[in-house]
This record gives C-alpha cells, structure tokens and sequence, in this order.
C-alpha cells in the first residue's frame, strides 16, 4: 500500500516537472471604446468599453468574477476636471442565500440613473450611491497620458472630451 502511494507521488511529481499538467492560460481580449476582457480558469477581468455620459462625463464598468463572487465597480469621469467618483460592490458566493448586497445590482443602477438623466453629475451620482449602500470613492485621475490614466483618457479622448484636440 505504502509503495502504491509513493509511485502516485513519484508520477504526480514527474508529471509537474515535466509540464504534463495544463498550465493556466490566458485570453485578453480588446473590446471597443477603450475596453478588454481577460479571462481564465479561475475567472474574469473585465473592463466594459468607455460610455458617453453627456455634458464631458464618461462612465467605466468594470467587473471581477472569480470563485468568491463577484466585484463591480463603476468610475464617472469628469473629463474637463479630471475628478473622478467611484461606487464598488461585492457579491460574494459565501452570500448568495442573502441575496444582492443592500443597493442591489450595481450596474443596474448605474443605468437607471442614466435612464434617468441624472448620471452626469458626481456629487448627485455620489450621493444616490451613498444613499444605496455602496462603497463610493472620490478622487483626481493621475496625470494626463500617464500609464494609471490610460483608460480615462482613452475614453475621454474617444468622445472628444479634452480640450483643443
């Protein structure tokens, strides 16, 4: 019994050290408006195409799907200011009895708003967030054409929100 569980060891180890076992492999995808997909075995990133919001806003979706659950998070872009208002959900798998966290679906409410015509404002979108129960962040977007404003400005860029370009 003993040396049946060693040979199993010994093939497993062999097998790991030869590359037998699959490896994770990666898909990216670009997607229009300044968006992409990368997926795995383990789960998906994904970064929805830029939305004109009107009036020099634009919003990005964005979404993480993993065994845990599920992280979406929605950034509205002032691009005439830079500033920019985030909202943050988690659904996690450990949850899912519970039903949606307090504010619901995120996105769905994010497109109510926009229905609504109520999106291109970050102190209202911060506010009615809040007031859901999702996590909000407020902030500056790093400087313009930089590697952690690349996606902002893309999609800024995308609907001719800068100035003099």
């Amino acid at each position: 019994m003993k040396l049946i569980s060693v040979m199993t060891a010994a093939v497993c180890v062999s097998l790991a050290a030869t590359g037998a076992f699959a490896q994770q492999k990666q898909v990216v995808k670009q997607l229009k408006n300044c968006g992409s997909e990368a997926t795995n075995s383990y789960g998906s990133h994904t970064e929805y195409p830029a939305i004109n919001e009107g009036n020099g806003f634009v919003g990005f979706k964005t979404s993480d799907v993993d065994a845990a659950g599920t992280t979406l998070r929605f950034s509205l872009v002032n691009c005439d200011t830079r500033t920019v208002v985030r909202a943050d959900a988690e659904y996690k798998l450990k949850d899912s009895g519970k039903g949606l966290a307090s504010g619901g679906d995120l996105f769905a409410f994010v497109d109510k708003l926009r229905k609504q015509n109520r999106l291109a404002n970050e102190t209202l979108f911060a506010r009615k967030a809040k007031e859901r129960g999702y996590t909000v962040t407020k902030g500056k977007l790093p400087e313009m054409y930089s590697e952690k404003a690349r996606r902002s400005d893309c999609g800024c860029l995308a609907f001719n929100y800068y100035p003099g370009m």
